[in-house]
């Protein structure tokens, strides 16, 4: 009779494990419905007319995946500022290859170059100042310009970041600006902070970001990337300018994702992963990132639904939304044509990757 009733129990508790598999796994291997996608897909098609790609998956499989206005599996698209976060990736690499120093590290032990003295000079003018923002200079470290926190006088997307790009040293021309803020004290988005950052890590890793992707990041992941344009030192730009397709975006998400792995390899620590995706600054608003809430090393962190997602962010709607708890990798690419409304367009799409991620948390809950 005993026995009779152990039995039970166990076939009661295999059940009850059972079940509980069945519905884990339901929960994170099926499609979304046809008539959601359907009117999904016209929404976006008429709402983004510069949309090139909207691609969704979870637990490493494609849940829905539309190309628009003439873009395909092979297009290749400028992922315009996602680039800082594959840099961040790289430097992790760097990283656990123990080739990168302390994140304190000031920038100019790395590029003692540009470490040039105005004291000597005795008839410039505005000595003073300028031999005051040569001290606060040597103070900027590895972490302040990984965090957007160089505290020189910048605005994105302004005549300044025109001008650098114009210029015949960018490096040089960031390390001139004068400071508005102390280093490490306010988050200021900065490009030209992100190309001194790539310059300092090229020179620590000795070759360019390029061939150092390639070997340790690129290759790895079977990602086919060919273009990543240069300055006019020949330095690849590290805010800016790398060339991907969508598939690759996705192999590129899809690693996070996993802790740094994918495919059974360790590309990138775990413990940087979880170090660069946390927040390293305070941040609670952004305009085109709703519900954000802080900013990694070059990852914008948000909320949606609920869900905490890390999110690389492009100019005119390049993204790489990673959503662990929902292990869920959200890709968007668009096109750079005179239909791209800019910031507007990655506000929007954040939108829709809300609309997949509430629909995601409604099927969870009737499960």
């Amino acid at each position: 009779m005993r026995s009779k009733q152990v039995l039970q129990v166990l076939a009661i508790l295999c059940l009850t494990l059972f079940c509980s598999k069945v519905k884990s796994q339901a929960a994170f291997n099926k499609e979304l419905p046809k008539e959601f996608t359907d009117k999904f897909t016209k929404e976006i098609n008429d709402s983004i007319p510069s949309l090139g790609s909207f691609i969704v998956s979870q637990d490493s499989r494609i849940m829905y995946e539309q190309y628009f206005h003439g873009a395909n599996k092979e297009t290749v698209f400028s992922v315009k500022s996602v680039t800082k976060s594959i840099v961040s990736v790289l430097a992790g690499i760097a990283k656990d290859k123990n080739l990168l120093p302390n994140l304190n590290t000031p920038v100019l032990k790395i590029l003692p170059e540009y470490n040039v003295s105005r004291s000597s000079f005795k008839n410039i003018s505005n000595i003073e100042g300028k031999v005051l923002h040569d001290s606060i200079r040597n103070t900027l470290t590895l972490k302040n310009i990984l965090t957007m926190q160089g505290g020189f006088d910048w605005i994105e997307n302004s005549k300044i970041s025109t001008a650098m790009s114009f210029s015949g040293d960018p490096v040089k021309f960031v390390l001139d600006l004068p400071f508005e803020e102390y280093p490490g004290t306010v988050f200021n988005y900065n490009s030209g902070e992100s190309h001194l950052f790539g310059a300092a890590l090229a020179k620590i890793v000795k070759t360019n970001l390029k061939q150092f992707a390639t070997e340790n990041l690129f290759r790895p992941l079977k990602m086919n990337v060919t273009r990543w344009d240069t300055d006019s030192m020949n330095r690849n730009l590290a805010g800016s300018e790398l060339f991907m397709k969508p598939d690759d975006m996705l192999k590129f998400g899809s690693m996070i994702l996993n802790n740094g792995k994918l495919g059974g390899k360790q590309i990138v620590s775990q413990k940087w992963i979880q170090e660069s995706t946390s927040e390293q600054v305070k941040l609670d608003s952004w305009d085109v990132m709703p519900n954000a809430n802080g900013y990694g090393y070059y990852w914008w962190r948000r909320k949606t639904n609920g869900h905490q997602a890390f999110v690389a962010t492009g100019y005119g709607g390049q993204l790489i939304c990673v959503i662990p708890d929902l292990k869920m990798v959200i890709v968007t690419t668009c096109f750079l044509n005179d239909k791209n409304k800019g910031r507007s367009d990655i506000k929007r799409l954040h939108y829709f990757i809300d609309k997949i991620t509430q629909k995601e948390t409604e099927t969870n809950k009737n499960l």
